[in-house]
Order: C-alpha cells, then structure tokens, then sequence
C-alpha cells in the first residue's frame, strides 16, 4: 500500500473550539483508511482559524496525497473549489474527490463544470474512499470504483451503487483511533445511528439511506464516551435524527451513561412522539440538557403537502412535558415552504414563542433549502417551488433561491427577518445594554419589512431610552398605539409609567436613579482585573450590582470617590470571587434621577435634555460605546468640526438609529475631498443607503478600486444590473479580486450564459491561486 490521503475541512462559520467544527464525516474515513493500512491527516479553515496559503503548501509537500477529499454544502462549495484548484496546481496528478450533502445527488453535469475535481463520491464515504485508496494502489480506471462519479474521456461516469457496512460498529472510531483532533474541545459530535425511515419531502437523507436505520452498538458509543470523558470532553452532542427510534435499546443506553459514563451531559433529537413523561425523567437523569424536536410548520395543511405527519397539540404537550422535565427545548422550523403564505409562517413563530421556546441555536428558523436528492427538487413546480430567474451551473442546486405558491420572494425575506428580530440574542443584549448600534442599524436598515412587526418598534423604542433618545421612544410608542391596538405585548408596554433620568450637578446617588462610574476592586492590596471597569451606566435598583456595592454607591456625590468592602456570594460565578472580601475604589461621575411621564405624548413634549461631559474619548468608545455615542451626540455640532473621526463615527451612529436628517447633515457638512466622499458613501452603502451612497461615491470616481466596487455593490442593491455591470467592465478594475466576485454575481443576475457565468468563475478562481502561490 502507498500514498496518503489528505481531507481538508472547510468551516468558515463555526469557530475552531465549537463541536461545529469537528469534521465527523472525514474522521470516519480517515479512520476506515488506517484501519486497512492508509495513511492520512485532516485540515482545517474555520471562522477563527483561517487556513494560510503556507500552511496549505507545506501540509501537501510534507504529507504528498495521492488524494485529497472535501466535504462540501452548499454554503462552501466555492471556498472548496479554491483550494481544490491550489492543490491541483500543486500536484495536478493529485486526485480531488468531493464529498458530502450537496455531491450525492449532485448531477453529472456538475463534474464537467468543475475542472478541478476528479470524482464525486456518491456512497458512504468509508466504502468508497477505501475502494478509491485500492485502485489507486493497483492503478485500476476509477470507473471500476463503485459509488463514484468520474471522468472518462472527458465525459462524467456514473459507476453504480456502494452501500456502506450493515453494522456501524465495523467502522473504526475517528475518537479512539485519534484521527480527529478535539483539542480545546468541552463538547463533541458523536453519531448513535445513522438514516431516517420518513419521507418528509425536503429532506435527501431518507433517499441516501433508503429510508433505513442504522446503529452503534451501546457498548461502542460508551467506551467513546468513556475515552472522551478521560480527556476532559464531557458535554456531547448526538446529531443523528433517530435517537430514540428504538425505545429499547434508548433505555438500555441511557442506564448505561448513568451507570458508566456518570457526569455526562448531552444534547439531542427526536420524534416529539417517541417520548414520554417516563423517557424524559430517564433522559434527564442520564444529562440530557436539550432535545430537539422536528416542527417545521405550525399550519397542519402546510405539514400535509411536506409529508410531515405531526399532531400539533401533541407536539406542544411533548415540549411541556419536557420542559418540565428540566429539559431545554429546540423546535426544528422552515418557512417558504409548499403551500404556505405568510400568515402561515407567522404562526409557527408564534407556536415557538407561545410554547416557551427561545429563538436561539436550532431554534432560529430558516428559509427551506431544496436540495438534490430531495423530492421538491425533483419536481419544484408539482410542490409548488419556483426558481427564481438566473444563470446557475449544473453543480448548484436551487436552495434558496425560489419564490412559492404561497409566499413571494420578498415575503420570504421578510419572514426571515422576521426571525432575526425575534432572536434571543438581540433581547438579551438590549437588557444587557450591549451592541445597540447593531441591533438598530438591523431594524432601520430593514424597516420597510419589519413595520408588520411590533417588535421592532418595541426594540428600538428601549434602545432609544437607554441613549437618552427620548423623543424618538415616544415616536416609537405612539406607533406602536396607531398600528398594533389590541397587542397584548404592546398594551402592557404603553400601560406603565415613561422613565426618562435628567442630570443633576452634585446629585446624590439613591435606588433608582442611573450613575455612571469607575471601579476597581482590590485583594491584599493588588487590582483584581475581573473587578475593573471603566465609565459604567447602570440603574441602581434593577438588580444588575451585587447588594453590597449598590449600597456602597448609594449616598455618594456625583464628581465623589469612595472606597468601600464587598463580600462576593459563596455561589458567584466566578471562582476566583467566591466568597472574596474585595475592597472597591469608586469614583462616580454623574447622577441622573428618574424623571416620570404619564404618556408618549408628554414625553415628546417635556423631552429631557442632558449634557454629557467627557474628555478621554478614545477610552470611553472603548468601555462604553453608547456613553461615547451620546457625548458626541451632546458636544459636537452638526457640521464639520475637523476631527473627522469622531464626525464619522457620529454619522454612522445616526444612520443605524434611523436618524436619517441628522446623519445627512453631517455627510453634507464634510469637506468635497475624494477621499472623505468615498468614505462617507461607503457608511451610507454599509448602512443599507445605496441611493445615497451613489452620490457621494460620484464624487470619489477615480480615487480607487475600492470606491469602483462600492458603485457596483450600490447600484446592485438597487436592482440597477446594467449600471453595475458597466462599471465592473472598466479594464482598469480587470485585475481586481473584489471586482472580479462582482462580476460573478452579476452574470447571475443578469442571466447570461451559463458558459460566461463559468468563465468569470473560472479567471476569480485563477487569479485567486496566483494571489496565493505568491503569498508561499
């Protein structure tokens, strides 16, 4: 036997210490392969690991692959290409097989428009790889490998079936034999089974496994579990669909994790109809910490047409039971679905939040993907499914790209958007105060989609009161009362007392009114760094401050330091704390009381004016972004001041609050400098202002590449392909990488010729290779 293999595991969204980024699919074959005598080694890219040209070049020269294997999705099956193509410039005898969801059903048509890859695999990656390694080995044609799709004479040939073993535990453990690196690691994939008797029609897997269920012996799972514990992996995340398929052999595995494997814990998924009060006591005491169920639809005609048989009110009483349990629960969603309309979709959002369910992790819904392999592709126009107009090589599938029966294209991205908003995330970070830009630039930028939603106005209006913003929260209040009367949510929110805080020189601070302040706290005398801040708001009273260090502010002096002692809880988070005496050195800038107003409209009127005044900016936008925004908001006027800087952080500010005549003001106010116009209209473009954007980046034509593309990203968000498409034609942006992608996506749009299409494709690719040998 000879020769290496070589995977390489593209996973741009997850980060290198998330169990997302373990390549399961690869480890298992890598592991079948040293199990008969291969070799081989897995690489990484991932969101915080990017992968270096170097990197890549010297891993190929050291392990020199007689083949190099990729597991692709749709979602990078271009990054994927990428580093096919420098491998084969490495090595253009190297053999590139693609793998994975999107290349089993994946049509033939699609290999010939990849002329970096050499096969396909079709089959269990297991069984092929190895039946790859052997005719390799002997130099065997690769049309004598079975579960392949391959070329011969330049034309794709499909060489039959390959069914992977009967018994999983034949496969060798990627875990026990090392083959995948879990380092950094607290939480792991493993797999129990694999396959899915349904035959939901947006889903391939029940075709890829002939609607068959397979498993791990409990015996195997165990001693996996087992070793994994042994190095400090103790959370684990069963990914397979049909964890309780079997009642039995669940029990049998769960006693055998309570009995041997004590102190796991484990996230899984099911059938909402498999479980029951007694399994969910079982689940809970063998660590169960999350079950996910399969939803999808909350509209039991919508459910009919994706041959979904779900009961909704059994479905609910399986979440409750399982909450009750102690069990955290995620709900499985799509929307665009057969079938259904928007208010369909509306309602499964609703069921998802009506059943207590937070809209985080699998709980956030996504559009439905069609894939090959699922029914809906087969025939789209049968379930309903329209593809939208554009050029698509044969190696993309339809995915997202459609409108319904239902639904328009533009319903669907507002039920997208629709979802975001109501992510638990962007709840938790405005109670936390944190990133409130970012959650009111998402809101405005998108606001013609979200006005159907009270939330939005909901958000921005605690947005708005936490930066002083009082006029602009009762605008939101008082349309929160014309457009949503009867909202339950809303009628709770207008039915309580407006809070607004107005400075006070030399105020004393007391429960319930907002300070600002430094800290930082002491033990035997040296700063304990966990303990420190800088320029903090908080409203004594609401619970955010430990008892002791809110009744050591309390009765300070705005422009005051104090120094007082504070007896962390024995249970605190923080272990270095626990129980810790700290002494605390204080100094409180400001004080603001409550003022309190009775309505919207008072508060519109009696609007509260306050003067921030702060001198460090750079260490207050630092440690407090918002007090930072509204010291600029207080000290600078609305023209150009010449500290461009602060002025464009403003501009940007204002643009993601919606503040549109402000932010416009201070854009006008900017010298008519190239360099500064192209600025001004890349924050205007960033912040979802195309139009505007334009005309300040006329005023910057010529100055860069860089501002070329903005025009072309500008004119494109507006619909304006032609536009785009003649600026990208500029010969002096023929060698830009950026332009380059544009015009890509452009040929798409415009539904040119696939053949262009391909073309354009192929000089980026190239062209990025030759950025990459370079940086060797």
């Amino acid at each position: 036997m000879s020769g290496n293999f070589l995977f390489l595991h593209v996973n741009e969204w997850a980060d290198f210490e998330t169990a997302d980024a373990l390549p399961l699919s690869q480890g298992y074959i890598l592991a079948n392969l040293k199990k008969h005598g291969y070799s081989g080694h897995i690489i990484g890219e991932y969101k915080n690991r990017p992968l270096s040209p170097g990197h890549f070049h010297d891993e190929f020269k050291r392990f020199k692959p007689r083949a190099i294997g990729f597991s692709v999705y749709e979602e990078n099956l271009r990054r994927v290409r990428v580093w096919a193509r420098m491998a084969k410039s490495l090595d253009p005898d190297v053999t590139v097989v693609l793998g994975g969801p999107q290349i089993t059903f994946m049509p033939a048509g699609g290999l010939a428009q990849m002329t970096e890859v050499d096969v396909l695999c079709r089959g269990e990656g297991e069984e092929v790889m190895l039946n790859l390694a052997r005719a390799l080995d002997h130099g065997r044609p690769l049309r004598e490998v079975a579960g392949i799709c391959c070329r011969e004479n330049g034309a794709p040939v499909e060489t039959g079936q390959c069914r992977g073993p009967e018994e999983l535990d034949n496969l060798s453990s990627p875990y026990l034999d090392d083959s995948l690196d879990f380092r950094g690691k607290n939480r792991v994939i493993l797999l129990s089974s694999r396959g899915c008797a349904s035959s939901c029609t947006f889903c391939y897997t029940p075709k890829s496994c002939g609607r068959k269920v397979r498993y791990h012996s409990v015996d195997r799972l165990i001693e996996e579990m087992k070793y994994l514990q042994s190095q400090d992996v103790n959370d684990f995340w069963f990914a397979d669909p049909n964890f309780a398929q079997s009642r039995q052999r669940l029990e049998t595995f769960l006693e055998a994790i309570i009995n041997r494997v004590p102190g796991a814990s484990f996230w899984c998924q099911t059938r909402y109809n498999l479980v029951d009060k007694k399994l969910l006591a079982l689940l809970k005491r063998a660590g169960a910490h999350t079950i996910a169920f399969g939803l999808e639809s909350a509209h039991a005609p919508v459910l009919k047409r994706i041959n979904k048989g779900l009961d909704l009110e059994k479905m609910s009483r399986a979440v409750k039971l399982s909450q009750d349990a102690g069990i955290d629960v995620e709900l499985f969603t799509l929307f665009g679905l057969p079938g259904e309309s928007m208010d369909n979709a509306m309602s499964t959002l609703d069921f998802v939040k009506r059943s207590k369910v937070k809209v985080e992790g699998n709980s956030i819904s996504q559009q439905l993907h069609v894939f090959f392999g699922t029914p809906i592709n087969e025939n789209p126009l049968e379930h309903g499914i329209s593809p939208l107009p554009m050029a698509k090589p044969a190696y993309r599938s339809i995915c997202r790209d459609f409108y319904t029966d239902g639904m328009t294209e533009e319903e669907i991205k507002r039920m997208s958007l629709v979802w975001r908003l109501n992510r638990q995330d962007f709840c938790d970070d405005i109670a936390a105060s944190a990133n409130l830009f970012s959650i009111a630039g998402f809101i405005t930028r998108h606001k013609k989609y979200l006005d159907c939603c009270p939330e939005a106005d909901m958000m921005l209006y605690k947005i708005y009161m936490e930066l002083d913003e009082s006029v602009a929260a009762a605008a939101c209040l008082q349309r929160l009362a014309e457009r949503f009367p009867g909202n339950s949510e809303v009628d709770a929110m207008l039915s309580v007392p407006f809070i607004c805080y107005k400075s006070k020189r030399r105020a004393v601070a007391f429960r319930g009114c907002r300070v600002i302040f430094d800290c930082k706290g002491l033990l035997n005398g040296d700063v304990v760094p966990e303990t420190e801040c800088r320029f903090s708001i908080e409203t004594l009273g609401r619970g955010n401050l430990l008892v002791d260090f809110e009744k050591g502010l309390e009765g300070m002096k705005a422009g005051s330091a104090a120094q007082f002692d504070v007896v962390f809880p024995e249970d605190y988070g923080n272990t270095k704390l626990a129980g810790q005496r700290i002494v605390f050195q204080v100094y409180l800038y400001q004080v603001l009381e409550p003022v309190i107003f009775a309505s919207a409209e008072e508060m519109s009127r009696k609007a509260v004016k306050n003067m921030y005044r702060f001198d460090d900016l750079v260490h207050l936008k630092i440690h407090n972004e918002n007090l930072y925004y509204m010291v600029l908001r207080d000290s600078i006027l609305h023209s150009f001041s010449g500290n461009l800087n602060d002025m464009v952080n403003l501009l940007n500010y204002y643009l993601k609050l919606g503040f549109m005549e402000k932010a416009m003001d201070i854009a006008y106010s900017f010298p008519r400098e190239p360099l500064i116009m192209g600025h001004v209209g890349r924050i205007l473009q960033t912040n979802g202002r195309p139009e505007e954007a334009i005309e300040f980046l006329l005023l910057a034509v010529d100055t860069n590449e860089e501002i070329e593309n903005q025009r072309i990203k500008a004119h494109m968000a507006l619909e304006q392909y032609r536009e785009a498409e003649e600026i990208a034609n500029d010969p002096r942006l023929a060698t830009s990488l950026h332009t380059m992608n544009l015009r890509v996506k452009l040929a798409s749009l415009l539904e040119l010729p696939v053949r262009e299409y391909l073309r354009r494709l192929d000089l980026l690719l190239d062209s990025q290779i030759k950025m990459m040998r370079a940086r060797i």
